[in-house]
């Protein structure tokens, strides 16, 4: 028998950028969206869900980036299959074919998970300007280019097999024994030298703060699980559209106390807006939307939202 999934409240990097983003939008994705994938979900919740796992292209080729990543490193990994630029493009094509297909054809109505595109959404549903749609293939192959030319993936492929880390997975580890804290690692190997190496891969432009609070985590999520001092880490940015760059961020002391403390803060923060914080419930009333054009414009949830809706008759 099937264990049925009870909502709890957890704590992501994500999370916490929409908490502070929006708190409708908040709501809309972790409370009013919950249940949305059950056949009989009611038409409310079953709208949110779609809406929720809908992506801009720009987080559809970021996604479309990562999953080429990691499966050409598992194949070498499982057979010495060569990574190079041509066959990681040529997957990345499959990969947008297949997701582009997804999105016209609304597969995303019977099947949520299926690829659902903000910009098609919210535009004719059938095409986009072929000026958006080149950028975003620009954009997926510069960064496969800049990944199979780079020093790091060389790092990675003198590096044993063995010494890398199973991740690409959604994760998670307990801080303070009570708060759970999810991670998704994107690559982590042991270098000859004995340094624990946590990478994210990069499509967009660096956020030092984000990133910053983002790796300390992974270096915290490290320490509990793979049972790595932190003073053997090396914690990265790698990014791919600046040519593999690699932006490495202190693990000191000091930084990781600061990251609980922001976390914990957070996680207050959420809480206090829980109507009934024992069993995680959430009114939507007590979640206020933001009022942002700017933000509300790019929001998944405009179709829904009052807030929106008061805008536009204001």
């Amino acid at each position: 028998m099937a264990r049925k999934l009870v909502n709890e409240l957890s704590w992501s990097v994500s999370r916490d950028h929409l908490f502070q983003s929006c708190e409708r939008a908040y709501y809309y994705t972790y409370y009013g969206s919950w249940g949305g994938w059950e056949s009989d979900a009611p038409a409310a919740t079953r709208k949110l869900y779609i809406l929720k796992n809908m992506q801009t292209l720009a987080m559809w080729a970021g996604g479309v980036v990562h999953g080429v990543i990691a499966e050409a490193l598992r194949r070498h990994a499982m057979k010495r299959s060569p990574i190079n630029a041509a066959e990681l493009k040529a997957h990345a094509r499959e990969k947008l074919r297949a997701g582009w297909l997804e999105a016209v054809n609304r597969d995303w109505e019977a099947t949520p998970k299926k690829t659902n595109l903000f910009e098609l959404y919210y535009g004719n549903g059938r095409t986009l300007p072929a000026e958006e749609t080149e950028r975003i293939k620009e954009r997926v192959n510069s960064c496969l280019d800049a990944f199979a030319d780079s020093a790091i993936l060389r790092e990675i492929l003198a590096a044993s097999y063995l010494s890398w880390r199973p991740v690409e997975q959604l994760d998670s580890f307990l801080l303070d024994g009570t708060l759970k804290v999810w991670c998704v690692i994107d690559f982590a190997f042991s270098d000859p030298a004995g340094w624990l190496r946590i990478l994210d891969w990069k499509t967009g432009g660096e956020r030092e703060d984000s990133l910053q609070l983002q790796l300390a985590c992974y270096a915290l999520f490290a320490a509990d699980k793979w049972h790595v001092p932190v003073e053997r880490q090396r914690v990265a940015g790698v990014f791919l559209r600046e040519g593999a760059r690699v932006s490495e961020y202190p693990v000191e002391p000091t930084t990781l106390i600061e990251a609980k403390d922001r976390v914990l803060t957070s996680a207050a923060a959420m809480r206090g807006k829980l109507a009934d914080v024992e069993a995680n419930l959430a009114r939507e009333e007590g979640f206020s939307p933001c009022g942002k054009p700017w933000v509300c414009a790019g929001c998944n949830y405009r179709e829904v939202c009052p807030g929106v809706t008061a805008q536009s008759t204001a």
